[in-house]
């Protein structure tokens, strides 16, 4: 698996810049900051190749480089804001690394440090996917739709409504939810991309994701959220 071919390449985006929860990514929850918990994550699959941390702080790098991650650039602060982009980060990552390391992996992990929850064995399945599977541009982890959006409206200035989903279904709005085709919700824990889909058509994902189905979500974003992953978390480490 340490061949060209199948060099696997983590990267973990960890900016500064938090504003639900200032520096979020590298909060405590049981003594450790937030953004070890993906690290440890990325160093623990067998086959990721190589775990690197992009930030635009110097201080988040620091604290990435104890846990074991590599921090070989800091990330630019125009690439670092609110409304930054992830395909942002990722082509400024594999940019650097082939400018600068003449280094180009076959496939990208996003490893979000506001998931702090997974399980190793589950991203080495998601990358097994995409290695075995050609035609397939990502694969991305999901989760069953807490709620079903047929039944979810867009509001015009005039107040009238409209569905969110147009479909054949007569009304579908109005039909049991049983009655519904199932649908899912990307829980932001694991996607796992080409690099030549980044670099080459501009995406994140292609045309063509795999869904991987996994059972919980445990992406954080306001404190609530992070309250109930630190009860879990504390829960998990008890039993």
């Amino acid at each position: 698996m340490n061949s060209v071919k199948h060099h696997v390449l983590a990267i973990i985006p960890a900016r500064s810049g938090s504003k639900t929860i200032p520096h979020k990514n590298i909060r405590e929850i049981n003594g450790r900051p937030m953004l070890a918990y993906s690290i440890d994550h990325a160093l623990k699959s067998k086959r990721i190749t190589r775990t690197i941390v992009s930030t635009d702080s110097h201080k988040y790098a620091e604290i990435a480089r104890q846990h074991g991650a590599e921090t070989p650039f800091i990330r630019p602060a125009e690439i670092s804001q609110d409304f930054s982009t992830d395909l942002e980060v990722f082509e400024h990552a594999l940019r650097w690394l082939q400018e600068n390391e003449n280094y180009t992996p076959a496939i990208c992990v996003h490893l979000r440090p506001t998931h702090p929850v997974r399980d190793p064995a589950q991203i080495d399945e998601m990358i097994q996917i995409l290695i075995d599977n050609d035609h397939i541009d990502s694969v991305r982890s999901v989760v069953l739709s807490p709620e079903t959006p047929y039944k979810m409206w867009f509001r015009r200035d005039d107040g009238l409504l409209y569905p969110v989903i147009q479909t054949d279904i007569h009304e579908a709005y109005n039909m049991p939810r049983q009655a519904l085709p199932q649908t899912f919700l990307q829980n932001a824990s694991v996607d796992v991309v080409r690099s030549e889909v980044v670099t080459g058509k501009h995406s994140m994902t292609g045309e063509r994701i795999f869904g991987y189905v996994m059972e919980s979500c445990f992406d954080i974003d306001t404190p609530d959220q992070l309250e109930k992953t630190k009860v879990h978390m504390g829960n998990q480490l008890r039993h």
